[in-house]
């Protein structure tokens, strides 16, 4: 009587592993052990395995991938050893054969890779600026932008001629896109700091979507007829910049040759180039050799260059495009 009763608890909890003798076939089986996917072998009903096929985000409900079987005298699976195990799913007599990686069958579905979420710029104006150093900027064209970026409304922009360029801190010269310039803040032309003040009348930003997002700061004088290209300075600089001499532009266009075709035209009616433009002279690198403000010629634009004249030769200290992506 015990001798049977054995034998029932051995069907009841043990399923596939009493009734098909020693094998118990219940664990993860992969063609290779480091693969992230595989087959999963779980006891079913009526002594029978669920096999289920598992990659990175699971493993097939029972019975879906293939039905539940015993294995062993079943013409789909092959067994080679208890840890060796051909698998046949279609008519081609191929088996496609697994190792036994591990006994417990528990899948670990992986986690997904952590994404950085892209953050939305904000291209709201500050009241004051944080950056520190004096705002370099200077008076360009009026144009009108389209942005259609993905997700966002297409909206017209009409950008204003006053374009925040550059930040100067002591020696230290970097590009700034302005974002602390704010209505009733006063500038200087670089070349008359002791000249009145101009004061911004209206300042504006938007959110570019061409190329990389980024923020874009504007601005204007209201009435004031300021030429183009004219460079300013959010405080006086009197010992900083000076209008470029005769012998300045002589020895800058001898160093500089460069000759731009700006713009489209028909074939064989190519305009005549268009160079660089000498604005100012400065040294704010106290190094003895002149820094030479200068407009570059782009196909489809103009941007503006410091150069440093470096033992003859022209080294760029600060290239920027401001309105190259509008």
């Amino acid at each position: 009587m015990r001798s049977i009763t054995l034998l029932v608890c051995c069907v009841v909890l043990l399923g596939p592993t009493c009734a098909n003798g020693a094998t118990d076939y219940t664990g993860l089986w992969k063609s290779s052990c480091v693969n992230d996917f595989g087959v999963q072998i779980k006891p079913a009903e009526n002594q029978m395995y669920s096999i289920s096929f598992c990659g990175p985000g699971g493993c097939f409900e029972p019975g879906e991938w293939t039905p539940n079987s015993r294995i062993e005298g079943d013409p789909n699976y092959k067994v080679i050893s208890s840890r060796e195990l051909g698998i046949k799913r279609t008519d081609n007599g191929e088996y496609n054969m697994y190792e036994k990686c591990a006994s417990d069958p528990t899948w670990v579905v992986a986690n997904p890779p952590m994404t950085e979420s892209k953050k939305r710029l904000d291209c709201t104006l500050a009241v004051t600026s944080k950056e520190k150093g004096v705002t370099i900027a200077w008076i360009t064209d009026v144009r009108k932008t389209t942005q259609g970026g993905k997700g966002v409304e297409t909206q017209t922009t009409t950008v204003e001629p006053f374009r925040p360029v550059a930040l100067l801190n002591d020696s230290l010269l970097k590009e700034t896109p302005g974002v602390g310039i704010h209505k009733g803040q006063s500038f200087w032309r670089a070349l008359s700091p002791v000249s009145k003040p101009l004061i911004l009348s209206s300042v504006s930003s938007f959110l570019d979507h061409m190329n990389e997002d980024h923020c874009v700061y504007f601005g204007s004088f209201g009435n004031a007829n300021l030429p183009r290209w004219t460079l300013l300075t959010s405080e006086p600089l009197p010992d900083v910049f000076r209008k470029p001499s005769p012998k300045d532009r002589a020895e800058f266009y001898r160093l500089n040759t460069l000759c731009v075709h700006q713009g489209d035209y028909p074939d064989g009616q190519a305009p005549p180039c268009v160079r660089p433009e000498l604005l100012a002279i400065s040294e704010f690198n106290k190094n003895g050799e002149p820094e030479y403000w200068a407009t570059e010629p782009y196909l489809w634009d103009t941007g503006l260059t410091v150069w440093e004249n470096n033992n003859g030769t022209l080294v760029p200290l600060l290239r920027v495009c401001v309105g190259c992506s509008d």
